[in-house]
Parts: C-alpha cells; structure tokens; sequence
C-alpha cells in the first residue's frame, strides 16, 4: 500500500522548462572546424606506416617495451587501422592485436571500446 507523506516538494518543480518549445540547443564553439583535425590525421598516417615497417618478428619485442596506457592507445591504432584497411595491412594488423592482446588481455580490448576519446 502506497505510504502517504503529505509532501508537496515535487510540485515546486517547472515541468515548463522541459517543454520541446522552450528547448535550446547549448552554444558551443565550434572554431570554424568542420571536419577532422589535419594533425590527427597525419598523426594516424604516420603510426600506421609504422606499425605496417615492422618486422613481425618484432612485434612482440615492441609491444613488451611497453607500459599499459601505451597499449591501449597502441590498440586503438590497431582498430582505426582496420578501419581504413590498406593493401596488405589487415594481416599485419591482426599480428599487431594478437601480440597487443597477449600483453593488454581482455582489459585492454574493453578499455579502448569504452573510452570516449577517439584517435
């Protein structure tokens, strides 16, 4: 049975301000960007080319050399790497997340989908 508590706190509230008529958008400062960053771009070039110029044989004398924050964003390479495959590289990639995995887990893999910040 409901309990009655005779208060009436809930009704000082403005159920108008949440009205789609009164809604506005935050302002937020764009800066005049309106697409990726030029140096966050390059700056996936050059990592990628990187990656793809070491030996396999390598790898795991890289990723070992590392410490956890340095995985992670080592992962999140990977994962934009694939998305933007190019010839041969996928293969390398993967070589690339089975060795990161090895050292990183299963943390590591939800870490870097579970971070907002992108590369």
């Amino acid at each position: 049975m409901a309990k009655n508590t005779s208060s009436s706190a809930f009704r000082k509230i403005d159920v108008d301000q949440y009205s789609e008529d009164n809604f506005k958008e935050d302002e937020t400062d764009s800066g005049g960007l309106v697409g990726p960053d030029e140096n966050e771009e390059n700056a996936l070039n050059l990592t990628l080319r990187v990656l793809l110029s070491i030996k396999p044989s390598q790898i795991e004398e890289v990723v070992n050399s590392l410490d956890t924050n340095l995985i992670d964003t080592l992962m999140k390479y990977v994962y934009k790497g694939f998305e933007y495959p190019s010839e041969g590289s996928s293969g390398h990639l993967l070589l690339w997340h089975e060795k990161i995995y090895n050292v990183g887990g299963v943390g590591c893999i939800v870490r870097v989908l579970a971070d907002t910040r992108r590369v």
